[in-house]
């Protein structure tokens, strides 16, 4: 399964909803996909960070990012399969790779920032042509969301 954040809503509601709360949110979100994993002796999942509309500029919000992994590296170990981070800029992933010097080596490898469609298809198993014809990535992700509206943080 896919993990769907979308980034650019998480930086918006930062006067709103605290670190904590993002935390706590991910943590139940979490547990309810590994709880629908293949193999629950092994669970996995995996991320998609869209990053539409994101910028440096416009404020990156590592605090929140240090929390999230200082909370999933030792209570959600080995659960990452892969991380994809897209629409990255050559300059943004540059700055994000130096920010995130914090992550271990083994997590960081499994990490993708991407500025092309075809390594997030590739990455995720989806089909391009398919992502393309509902309009992009976010589209994408809502026509095939399971959980959906139960899970929006408003």
């Amino acid at each position: 399964p896919t993990v769907y954040v979308n980034f650019a809503k998480l930086m918006a509601a930062n006067a709103s909803i605290s670190a904590d709360d993002v935390v706590k949110s991910f943590i139940i979100f979490t547990e309810m996909m590994l709880g629908r994993a293949k193999d629950p002796r092994f669970p996995k999942t995996s991320q998609f960070i869209d990053l539409s509309g994101v910028t440096i500029s416009g404020g990156f919000r590592m605090d929140l990012i240090r929390k999230i992994y200082d909370v999933f590296e030792p209570n959600y170990p080995e659960t990452l399969s892969k991380m994809v981070m897209y629409p990255v800029s050559t300059m943004l992933s540059t700055t994000a790779r130096t920010l995130l010097t914090f992550v271990n080596e083994k997590t960081q490898k499994k990490f993708i920032l991407t500025n092309s469609l075809s390594d997030v298809c590739n990455e995720l198993g989806w089909n391009q042509k398919e992502v393309e014809e509902c309009g992009g990535v976010t589209e994408f992700m809502h026509k095939h969301e399971k959980l959906g509206n139960s899970l929006l943080l408003e």
